[in-house]
């Protein structure tokens, strides 16, 4: 509520309000309205500001400062994890360099002399996502009356080199290579990254796909596996969340190989062994021999120490999925409504949709194919 009064010849405003970040009870005071119904215009718009978030007391604040309230105010809680992830990201790429600038201080030269110097570390396409970010938060401090100009909305993209392409999938006999290391490192210490290893690469799945998966998310009868959660982790905690991947629901129920199937049976007696010993009984699939989930990182730290002991190139978990497409297309599995139904892949769902639906016996000749490459392909390891 704003209190008004006249000064010698002109008018002050009032207002009285909650700072929504510390809690502590604030004032903001302007003077030198020429008439009391100005006065009451300019604390109506104050107010108005206030109720979005905005802290009178902050005009002179850091860069640095504004994006962290921008962000808490208008981002945080609502978009996914991931996209929270990547403003934050952004946000630091630009703090990190100018953040202790203050924000009046923050025009276009000097926003695009700190475009130029991040173009000597990251990709157009990068950069261009970061700026978009940003030019949205400076969108609103021109909003709020903190800066007049949004210097990120035009600027300039230096031509940078393309740097060499990093291989993105193991070739078939790179991956032969690998599972026969881990085999040797990994049976009888760490047997659950070597069947994780077996699952990514027979299934295509995603690492945090594979480790959010239930005991009894496996048909061993149908020989089947339901994949319909991720593992995800916010604000340092892991938690399980519905997989989004492909369509509405993200769920997809895939067939396992007879190999596969193998196994899986395998780490199932396994895993019972462990638990035997254990008062717990978790509920994941995949656990260590004290009963804890196997986290996305625990895994990739292992594989990354695996390929640099032996000399192989590094390989992420992702690989493996672009590992499993290659059998698909081995096994002469031409049908993009099974390999993308099977992968869960957003952008080919878009071609399902285009293509329709796939008939049942398509489905268990697909099922056949990949079957049969699998015996064969993987008869070298046993």
């Amino acid at each position: 509520m704003a209190s008004f009064r006249k000064r010698g010849t002109s008018w002050q405003y009032r207002i009285h309000y909650i700072d929504r970040r510390t809690g502590d009870k604030k004032e903001a005071v302007a003077s030198g309205f020429k008439s009391k119904g100005e006065a009451k215009a300019a604390a109506a718009e104050m107010e108005r500001k206030i109720k979005r978030g905005f802290d009178p007391g902050s005009a002179d604040q850091t860069l640095s400062d504004y994006l962290e309230w921008w962000f808490e105010t208008y981002k945080k809680g609502t978009a996914t994890y991931g996209t929270e992830k990547n403003i934050q990201k952004h946000i630091n790429m630009l703090t990190n360099r100018i953040g202790y600038m203050g924000l009046k201080e923050i025009a276009r030269p000097n926003y695009q002399k700190f475009i130029n110097e991040l173009s000597k570390d990251y990709s157009k396409s990068t950069i261009q996502r970061m700026n978009a970010t940003i030019s949205e938060a400076f969108k609103e401090a021109m909003d709020l009356d903190l800066m007049h100009k949004n210097p990120a909305a035009r600027v300039n993209y230096p031509k940078t080199e393309k740097a060499k392409a990093k291989k993105k999938f193991l070739e078939l006999e790179q991956y032969l290579e690998l599972i026969k290391h881990a085999q040797n490192d990994w049976k009888e210490e760490f047997p659950h990254y070597l069947y994780i290893t077996h699952l990514l690469v027979a299934t295509g799945a995603r690492i945090g796909e594979i480790c959010a998966l239930a005991l009894s998310d496996i048909n061993l009868e149908d020989k089947t596996l339901n994949i319909e959660k991720t593992l995800v982790r916010e604000d340092g905690v892991y938690v399980v969340k519905p997989t989004t991947k492909t369509g509405q629901s993200g769920e997809r129920v895939i067939a396992l190989d007879d190999f596969t199937i193998e196994k899986v049976k395998e780490w199932i007696r396994i895993r019972s062994e462990w638990i035997m010993k254990l008062k717990k009984r978790p509920d994941f699939l995949f656990i260590n021999p004290i009963g804890e989930l196997v986290k996305m990182p625990n895994y990739g730290d292992m594989l990354k120490t695996l390929c640099k002991r032996h000399g192989m190139m590094h390989v992420t978990p992702h690989m493996f999925r672009h590992t499993h497409e290659t059998i698909l297309w081995e096994s002469e599995v031409a049908d993009i409504n099974y390999i993308g139904a099977r992968l869960g892949d957003v952008d080919k769902s878009i071609l399902l949709n285009t293509y329709g639906h796939m008939s049942k016996r398509s489905e268990q000749l697909n099922n056949e194919k990949v079957n049969n490459f699998m015996r064969n392909w993987l008869e070298k390891i046993e």
